[in-house]
């Protein structure tokens, strides 16, 4: 049995598949994908709360692209969860595995510097995002290339 859920924004319960809840109308992000890339009109003429792992979206802010990912430290260091890409910032949320299962890191697009491809690991490849404070994150996730090119076009639409 699937359990349901409960919105964050009015607390009322909907299945975990569904990505609306019926009593409030918010958005709730739940997709299992190893990957996502969503539709933009669909947020953007919307007048809705937009909801990633209770984290609400600021105003004007929508998903662009959500994924599996690990927070990569070292070789055998990393926390598992998943990153969002938004048209005003990047996401990370650890899921509840992890040892720290509270972590939350997020970068406003207009902080980043660079995002580049990392080393390919077969089915998955490495993005490192470079910030303007010089400080370097690196994720693991599947579809590298694609995320790149992702992060590059909202941090050009930020930046202009």
């Amino acid at each position: 049995m699937v359990k349901a859920l409960n919105c964050p924004n009015c607390a009322a319960t909907f299945g975990p598949n569904e990505n609306v809840c019926e009593y409030c109308g918010s958005y709730i992000i739940t997709s299992k994908a190893k990957q996502i890339t969503f539709d933009s009109n669909e947020f953007k003429l919307a007048n809705k709360k937009i909801f990633f792992h209770k984290i609400e979206m600021n105003k004007n802010e929508f998903p662009i692209r959500s994924g599996v990912a690990n927070m990569y430290y070292s070789a055998t260091k990393s926390d598992g969860g998943r990153l969002l890409l938004t048209n005003q910032r990047l996401i990370f949320c650890a899921h509840a595995f992890n040892i720290n299962p509270n972590l939350y890191w997020e970068l406003y697009l207009d902080e980043v510097d660079q995002a580049e491809l990392g080393l390919n690991l077969l089915i998955t490849q490495r993005i490192i995002i470079f910030d303007t404070e010089e400080n370097k994150t690196t994720f693991v996730v599947y579809g590298g290339e694609n995320w790149i090119i992702e992060i590059d076009r909202a941090v050009g639409l930020i930046k202009g």
